[in-house]
């Protein structure tokens, strides 16, 4: 049963009683046979119950109280396309009343691969153009062109359908869909030209696989991995400079990380080439059931390693493969205020427990997974429930860095209790971008409408 892994619930005014419930939801498991989502940085669930999809402020449970709730679409999952008014509490009216602008839609980050490199990169979503999400990297879009029915990727000062590259939208609620048939524009030849190495996809740029003890068999499959094409219509990723690739195999509905999927280290064009031409094989050196991922960067994914000494794939469970970034930043907290020493960035230093860890450079602060919470401790990675702060650890996500939405809560000792401090946000960096990536290529034309 197929449904989005994240839902954005938007349109509900700032200022509006309840307007917190907008927000990113991330899919946690199923209730009554449909999807249930909940807020990241919150208990907030949204939810199926009693027949109904419901948005319930303590969580998953059977209650019948609720924030707001509206009628069964008859999918899966409440996304706009299929859906009617969510109803809202009011206070003052003492009844729930219909936003027509709330809605909750499918659109993830994407990442968009192709041999330009002024539009490759990661998107993020940047709000909604005439009802479809568009996203934004610099000073390059994504964006739906309605009258066409095309996704458009263009520069800012790209007006109607004037473009660098498009595809057929195909009634698609993002661009991220892997099936999606992209055409470039060439100002050398002043043509359109398809390319089957260019794609849009609902997967993170790198994937980091750790956790492989370093003297044990097949430690080389650690390091972090980028996205450099499309297999059996998943995305494949490259470790650079080395021969390896973790793709997918759909013979065994695995995930694989094979060594020696190149015969060298090559440039991208020869590596998308050979993701095109390659033959089917079982060669790996670990392997993880794909488990319904689309990609392999997900935490509870356990992975199988070669132990050449047994001639077999033996389980780790200290192996994860993570999309989790590679820098948090911690900011709010002045440096004046008790415990202000939290503030700063956080560098991705390996596992704890399974899940992504952080550290500050030069210190033992560190960001790590606690049982259901997110914690910043000023000794390190231990086992340990004291710690100077913690945030409620939303399920589905990976990582602390969800944005700001989070309530964090930091040691008073004058109360001598965590006390909640909202001005506190964790938000994960983006990839650094080359000096040369945000740079036009120059040649005739760089862009197009799409009748030229």
């Amino acid at each position: 049963m197929a449904v989005p892994a994240s839902l954005r619930l938007l349109g509900r005014a700032g200022g509006l009683e309840n307007s917190d419930i907008c927000g990113y939801y991330v899919h946690s498991g199923w209730n009554e046979g449909h999807a249930t989502y909940l807020q990241v940085g919150s208990h907030t669930a949204l939810m199926f119950r009693r027949g109904c999809w419901v948005i319930d402020r303590q969580g998953v449970q059977d209650s019948e109280m609720a924030v707001a709730w509206a009628k069964d679409n008859g999918a899966l999952a409440p996304t706009a396309s299929t859906f009617g008014p969510w109803f809202i509490w009011s206070e003052s009216a003492q009844d729930f009343l219909a936003d027509a602008n709330l809605i909750a839609i499918d659109a993830p980050d994407v990442t968009f691969i192709s041999r330009r490199s002024d539009i490759s990169g990661e998107y993020h979503f940047a709000g909604l153009s005439d009802g479809s999400p568009y996203y934004a990297n610099g000073d390059m879009l994504i964006r739906y062109h309605s009258e066409g029915r095309k996704w458009l990727v263009a520069g800012t000062e790209h007006k109607g359908n004037n473009c660098i590259a498009f595809a057929e939208a195909q009634d698609t609620p993002h661009p991220g869909f892997a099936f999606l048939k992209w055409h470039v524009w060439n100002g050398a030849t002043g043509q359109w030209n398809a390319d089957a190495n260019c794609h849009c996809l609902a997967a993170p740029s790198v994937i980091h696989v750790l956790g492989r003890h370093a003297q044990a068999c097949n430690a080389r499959i650690c390091g972090s991995y980028h996205l450099a094409g499309l297999r059996e219509g998943r995305p494949l990723y490259l470790l650079p400079g080395k021969k390896a690739v973790i793709r997918y195999a759909s013979e065994t509905d695995r995930w694989l990380i094979d060594f020696e999927a190149l015969a060298e280290p090559g440039i991208l064009g020869r590596i998308l080439q050979w993701a095109l031409k390659m033959e089917t094989g079982d060669a790996f050196s670990a392997f993880a059931d794909a488990r319904g991922t689309f990609h392999p960067g997900h935490v509870f994914l356990e992975w199988h390693v070669w132990e050449t000494a047994q001639s077999r794939a033996v389980l780790d469970p200290c192996v994860r493969a993570t999309s989790a970034p590679q820098k948090l930043q911690v900011s709010g907290r002045g440096h004046g205020q008790e415990n202000g020493d939290i503030s700063g960035d956080y560098f991705l230093v390996g596992l704890h427990k399974g899940w992504p860890a952080y550290q500050q450079r030069g210190t033992s602060m560190a960001i790590r997974r606690e049982k259901k919470r997110w914690v910043i401790d000023r000794e390190g990675l231990r086992d340990s429930l004291t710690c100077v702060a913690f945030a409620q650890a939303t399920p589905g996500f990976q990582h602390a860095g969800d944005g700001g939405s989070q309530k964090w809560h930091v040691y008073d000792s004058r109360a001598a209790c965590h006390a909640l401090d909202v001005a506190i946000q964790v938000r994960a960096d983006g990839p650094e971008e080359s000096s040369t990536k945000r740079q036009r290529i120059e040649c005739v034309s760089t862009s197009a409408h799409l009748g030229a």
